[in-house]
């Protein structure tokens, strides 16, 4: 199974970055999509040239994913049957974790809490940019099966829990405000009783990240050099 599982994962994670970096591009010159589309990009048509893209760099031999998992295949075709799926699973949750934080940069300000900022201040921006960076390299590191990988994840995982719980005992209106305003930012409307609904699910994610430290623990880290 192991087989199938790294080539796909690695494409995927090709994808993850490569539509992140179109949907900077957009962000950056609006003026491209305008004058292609005579408006915004389509979110499938961005999906469309990110595939384009994707199997272009194939052709050419340029994987991020393949070099992430180069450590996992090297292991896989040397005969070593150790457990890998608790670092390739969190590993990817990492990654994808920190492209979506840093992809949040170019979008429309929602007011989402962060760290006692509500308002989209620099600061605040920078803020989750470094945060998201960070959930990005511990994601790369555990795919990598690198040295600290367990903690520096670890230490993201316990700011994650400091994080939500200050955004649920002192933000609540916030946190109904930023969900109204992300969907309505996607042209979707929400009313505010599902807003209420959805932030009343936010406690459940202190079992998520219960989840994921119980997976932490099982991960590994390549010995050591001699």
């Amino acid at each position: 199974m192991r087989k199938y599982v790294v080539p796909f994962l690695s494409l995927f994670l090709d994808f993850i970055w490569i539509n992140a970096v179109v949907g900077l591009a957009i962000y950056l010159v609006p003026s491209l999509p305008e004058t292609a589309f005579g408006g915004p990009l389509p979110w499938s048509a961005q999906i469309v040239i990110s595939l384009v893209l994707l199997s272009i760099s194939r052709l050419l031999n340029l994987s991020l994913g393949e070099y992430l998992l180069s450590y996992a295949v090297a292991e896989w075709e040397a005969g070593v049957r150790l457990r890998q799926w608790p670092n390739l699973l969190l590993g990817t949750v990492g990654v994808l974790s920190g492209v979506n934080e840093l992809v949040r940069g170019t979008e429309p300000g929602t007011g989402v809490p962060f760290l006692f900022m509500v308002e989209e201040t620099p600061l605040k921006m920078v803020a989750i940019t470094v945060y998201g960076a960070l959930f990005g390299l511990g994601g790369i590191m555990l795919l990598r099966f690198a040295t600290g990988a367990k903690l520096l994840n670890g230490a993201l995982l316990a700011s994650g829990v400091f994080v939500m719980a200050v955004n649920i005992l002192f933000y609540h209106d916030a946190m109904v405000a930023a969900i109204i305003a992300r969907n309505e930012n996607q042209g979707r409307l929400i009313t505010l009783e599902a807003a209420e609904r959805a932030v009343a699910l936010s406690p459940y994610g202190f079992v998520l990240l219960g989840v994921m430290a119980a997976i932490l623990y099982f991960c590994r880290e390549r010995p050591a050099a001699p």
